[in-house]
Formats: structure tokens, C-alpha cells, sequence
């Protein structure tokens, strides 16, 4: 076959996976957008609320009463769509989610077949359109239940998917969308003691600088005293959520155990209160799975001779399919420790099945495969029991438990093919 034949085919199956992406996301959002006639439009409402509170100058936690629970960058921003009608603006907004979602599944599928199949990925420019492809039909359902909210998960979604592509090669503009997201939701911050650890310190230096950049912008509109007041209203709403202080529902945040959360975080609190147990056991209970589930993913690696969460080396093993792994668990712990994770904050888990897709597609025995694919079944009917509202699955965590099974699966598959690369003579580190 001549390359240009090869060429072809690659660029009709790129064409193919593309517009059964598209076709996709397309359906689910014209689901959102049909949903949205009949049942309002949903959390998308107190976002635009905030925003035209911030337009108007008045209180973005009094327009919502107290329903918009975010820092007041994310209603300074969405002000452009607080000029036009609510339904609109929804539907626009539901349209840029849909745009969110597509270029984070490319983005980040790119970057997992450069890790782990370069080589492929070059001769076949069609390998990181089937990874997204099959990446966003695995979360489809939570993407969609994003879509009917009008929730900014799918923001989320493209800046880590964007952090995990350049925070080796750009660390300023890694840590500039970093610092914006975190300044909507400070689940990004995760980054920063990861950057830390990998001594990574301009990027850690620069998500510092952007966050608090962004979350003093507003400012120039709202003023120092009232940003100060806001910054007080989180503040308290935080401490009240994870029940350390009693403060007003000025900001409606839940409490750490409320019942819709599916992290472990959340169970584990719920577990101790159950039984009349203080928080602070709960607490030493919950650092105890942390430092287990991290030191069982090291132990895998350091057995396979990979050296996971140390600092960049050289050689292309180090910089690129360890860091790839890393990313895959970096967005494992933001989700599944996460005071307040509900399913459909699960649609970052889209970015960790590009990497276990990835890392699929290199495996060259049954068994590995067959690990990976029971791993991301657990996953798929972990949450879809999690959203049918099953209470003692949820009760449980039982999504961030299956996704930790997919983790697990991961990392034992992709660090055992980098070390048998590694005994091959280093040929397929090369590569990598």
C-alpha cells in the first residue's frame, strides 16, 4: 500500500471518528436545549442572575439567593451573555460547553497517543480522533447531564485537558489556565503542589500569580469592599461546608456529607457521622486511603522500575508516558477527594480514558487488555448506578471507588509496558 493510500484511508477514518464525536455531543446538547423549554433552565439560571448582578452592581449571592456559590469571576465573565435573553444565552451557553468538551477530548487524546503511541499516531493521524471518540461516548451521560444544567464542568474539562498538554513545554501558559479555572472552581489548585513535586516551580509560580490575578479582576467593576465581602462569604461557606464553623447560607455550598456526593471524601465523613464519630477521625481516616491509594500506585510503578511523582529526567520515559500516567491519577484524586463530587462531575474521568485507551491500544498481551476493559465497564455502570440515585451505592462512593479500580488498572498495565520496553533494549522508549 503506498502512502498515499495509507494517507487517505487515515484521513477518511479521522473524518469518521470526528463526526461520530460531533454527532454525539450534537444529540446531546439538542436534548439539553429540548429539556430546557419544558423544565427551565436549570443551574445555568443563578449564573446568569450573578452575571447580571455584576452588570447592575448589585449582590450576586442576593440575586440568587444565595444559589450561585462561585468566586465572582465566573459571573464577571459570563456578563456578555447576561445582554441577551435568559433562553438564549442558555442555549449559547450549552453550545459552547459542547465546544468545551470536543476540544478536550482532542487535546487531550493528542497528548496521550504522542506518550504512548508516537509512532502509530504519526503513521496513522487518525489514532487520537478513535481515542476521543470512544473517550466522550464512555462519559457520555455525564456530559449530558452538564448540558442540562448549564454547569461549568465542561470548562473544567478543557482547562485540565489543556494543564496536562503544556505544563511541561509552556509551564506560563499552564499555569495561566491553572490560576483562571481555579478562579471558578479551586479543584485546579491540585496542580500546584503536583508542579512542586515534579520542580516544575515556574508553572506552580505562575498558577499562584494567575489565580490570584483572576480572582482580584473582578475588582475593577465591583469594587475592594464588596470583593472583600464576597471573599468573606466563601471563606465562611467553605468552613461551614466541611463543618468547622456554623455560618449563614449567605452562599448555599453543602455540607461534606450531603448525600448526592459520590467521592470518598464524602462517604467517609458520611461513614463516621453515621456512628456519632468526630470529624477529626473522619478526617485522619480519610488521609489514611489517601496515603494508601498513593502508595499503592508508587509501589506499581517503582516495581516496574517507573519513577512516578519524581522530578522530570532527561529521557523521554521520564517526560512523557510517567507524566501521562500522573495526569491520569491527578485528575483521579481531584474528582474522587473532592468534598462535594456529584456524578456528573465525573465527566473529568473523559481525560482519564484517553490515557487507559491509550495505554490499551500499546498492550500487546490479552491479559492486560482484558484488566482494562473490565476496569472501564466497573467504570461506565459505576456511574450510571451513581445517577439513578441507587442511595446505599452512593452512600458508598461507589463511582470514585470504580474509578479507582480503572486507575489501578491503568497504571499497573502502563507502567508494566514501560518496563518491559525498557528489558526490549529501550527500542519502544525511543519511541515514546
Amino acid at each position: 500500500m503506498t502512502k498515499k493510500r495509507f494517507a487517505d484511508i487515515a484521513f477518511r477514518k479521522r473524518l469518521a471518528y470526528g463526526a461520530l464525536t460531533i454527532i454525539v455531543l450534537f444529540i446531546l446538547g439538542a436534548h439539553a436545549v429540548f429539556r430546557q423549554f419544558s423544565s427551565g433552565t436549570k443551574d445555568f439560571h443563578y449564573f446568569y442572575r450573578a452575571a447580571e448582578a455584576v452588570r447592575n452592581g448589585s449582590d450576586i449571592y442576593a440575586a440568587t439567593n444565595g444559589h450561585y456559590i462561585y468566586p465572582p469571576f465566573l459571573a464577571f465573565v459570563l456578563q456578555p451573555l447576561a445582554l441577551m435573553p435568559e433562553q438564549i444565552a442558555a442555549i449559547i451557553w450549552i453550545v459552547f460547553s459542547g465546544v468545551f468538551v470536543f476540544a478536550a477530548a482532542l487535546i487531550a487524546s493528542r497528548q496521550a497517543a504522542r506518550c504512548w503511541l508516537r509512532t502509530g499516531a504519526e503513521n496513522d493521524a487518525s489514532i487520537p480522533w478513535l481515542i476521543a471518540a470512544i473517550a466522550t461516548l464512555l462519559i457520555a451521560d455525564k456530559i449530558h447531564a452538564s448540558f442540562i444544567l448549564g454547569q461549568t464542568d465542561c470548562l473544567m474539562l478543557l482547562g485540565f485537558a489543556c494543564t496536562l498538554r503544556w505544563m511541561q513545554r509552556k509551564p506560563l501558559l499552564a499555569g495561566a489556565i491553572v490560576g483562571s479555572t481555579a478562579s471558578i472552581k479551586y479543584l485546579s489548585l491540585i496542580f500546584v503542589p503536583y508542579f512542586l513535586i515534579k520542580k516544575n516551580f515556574r508553572a506552580a509560580f505562575w498558577s499562584v500569580v494567575a489565580f490570584v490575578f483572576f480572582m482580584t479582576l473582578p475588582v475593577v467593576q465591583i469594587g475592594f469592599a464588596r470583593a472583600g465581602r464576597y471573599t468573606a462569604i466563601e471563606l465562611r461557606g467553605l468552613g461551614r461546608m466541611m463543618g468547622i464553623i456554623e455560618a449563614p447560607k449567605t452562599a448555599k455550598i453543602l455540607r461534606v456529607g450531603m448525600d448526592r456526593s459520590v467521592s470518598i471524601t464524602s462517604s467517609v465523613f458520611r461513614l463516621t457521622r453515621s456512628y456519632g464519630l468526630p470529624d477529626l477521625l473522619a478526617a485522619m481516616l480519610l488521609l489514611c486511603v489517601f496515603i494508601a491509594v498513593i502508595a499503592a500506585i508508587v509501589f506499581m510503578c517503582r516495581r516496574n522500575g517507573v519513577p512516578i511523582f519524581r522530578p522530570a529526567r532527561s529521557d523521554r520515559l521520564a517526560t512523557n508516558a510517567v507524566t501521562s500516567l500522573e495526569g491520569a491519577v491527578l485528575v483521579f484524586l481531584a474528582v474522587a477527594f473532592s468534598p462535594q463530587t456529584t456524578a456528573r462531575h465525573m465527566a473529568l474521568l473523559l481525560l482519564i480514558n484517553t490515557v487507559g485507551i491509550a495505554v490499551f491500544l500499546v498492550q500487546d498481551t490479552k491479559a492486560s487488555r482484558a484488566l482494562l476493559i473490565i476496569a472501564a465497564v466497573l467504570q461506565v455502570a459505576g456511574l450510571s448506578v451513581s445517577s439513578r440515585a441507587i442511595a446505599p451505592w452512593r452512600a458508598v462512593g461507589g463511582a470514585s471507588w470504580c474509578a479507582l479500580g480503572l486507575i489501578f488498572a491503568i497504571v499497573w498495565a502502563g507502567s508494566r509496558t514501560l518496563s518491559e520496553n525498557c528489558r526490549n533494549g529501550g527500542k519502544e522508549n525511543d519511541e515514546l
